[in-house]
This record gives C-alpha cells, sequence and structure tokens, in this order.
C-alpha cells in the first residue's frame, strides 16, 4: 500500500535526529519522510509489513505499504491512523495529502529466490535489530527459514511469507 502526502517546502532543516516524541518539525523531504517513518516500521515488520516513501512532491507524500501490509484489511486504520498521524506532526502544514499507492505485481512462483527476494524489503530493519533472515527450501507448502532475531519480528517475518505466497502454509525457523 503506498500514501502520497503533499506539503509546501521550508528553509529550515532538521537540527537533530527525528522522535516519535519529538516536538521538532521538519522540511518535507523524502529523507526527512523516511527518517521519521523509522518511528512505525518496528509495529509494521512485526505484523510482515513496511512502508516505502514513493514520492514527495507539493506537499504530496506517495507512500506503499508492502509486505503483510499491503494487503492487510486494516491497512487503511494503519495509514490513517498511525502514519499519517506521525507524518502531519512531524511536518505541519507542509503536508497537503498522504496517498497510498499500490502494487498490482502479485503472485510469484514460489521458490527459494522468489521468497528470499521478497524478504528484501524487511531485511534492512530486521538488521537494525540485530537479525537475519535467510530462505533455505521451499518444499510443497512447507518454508525452511534460517532466522536469527527478535522472536515478534519473525512473527511478521512468517506473516509476509504466508501473505505473498498463499501456498507455503508452514513456516519453519531453524537458528
Amino acid at each position: 500500500m503506498a500514501l502520497i502526502i503533499s506539503a509546501s517546502a521550508s528553509p529550515s532543516g532538521p537540527t537533530s535526529a527525528p522522535g516519535l516524541y519529538s516536538a521538532q518539525k521538519f522540511d518535507l523531504t523524502p529523507q526527512n519522510v523516511d527518517l521519521v517513518l523509522e518511528d512505525v516500521r518496528p509495529y509494521l515488520i512485526s505484523d510482515g509489513g513496511n512502508v516505502v516513501v514513493v514520492s514527495v512532491a507539493d506537499g504530496v507524500i506517495s507512500l506503499k505499504l508492502q509486505g503483510a501490509c499491503g494487503s492487510c484489511p486494516s491497512s487503511t486504520t494503519t495509514m490513517k491512523m498511525g502514519i499519517e498521524r506521525v507524518l502531519k506532526e512531524k511536518f505541519g502544514d507542509a503536508v497537503k495529502d498522504i496517498r497510498q499507492v499500490y502494487d498490482n505485481d502479485e503472485p510469484r512462483e514460489t521458490t527459494v529466490e522468489a521468497v528470499n527476494g521478497h524478504l528484501d524489503i524487511l531485511r534492512p530493519a530486521i538488521k537494525n535489530f540485530g537479525g537475519s533472515v535467510e530462505v533455505l527450501s521451499v518444499e510443497g507448502g512447507d518454508c525452511l527459514v534460517k532466522y536469527m532475531g527478535p522472536e515478534s519480528i519473525g512473527s511478521g517475518i512468517k506473516a509476509a511469507i504466508k501473505e505473498k505466497f498463499p501456498h507455503i502454509k508452514n513456516v519453519v525457523f531453524t537458528g
């Protein structure tokens, strides 16, 4: 799922790292939007998803929800109550609109390479939490994954695999 957020440019830039609980406002740039989204990514990743900044132009922010978040029935709520709220809080009146962009590239062949490729969207965040993930095999409805990291992120990985590859019924972790 992708969102587009609109805003007008501001001459001032961030003076310290953004934080969800900081009152600081930022210039509306793709880099700053991505930086602010770091505060909500752990929640998305724990549910098997992520968010990517597609574009920021004329006060409109376009975002794409990935993984399980892209097809989740509550993705609209995630976007409105979580992501939009944080972005509007950090960028103020610069944000004219936030739009969700959708990806129509659907089912892939269920191979080790395809599943590993799908997990590429989560790898940077998994690494930030000190973890790693690698698909070892896909046979029938079973997917064997070498995963090390927090349990909450692990359940998100399982959800992301099962959501994108409906033929996979069991995701088994090995250390």
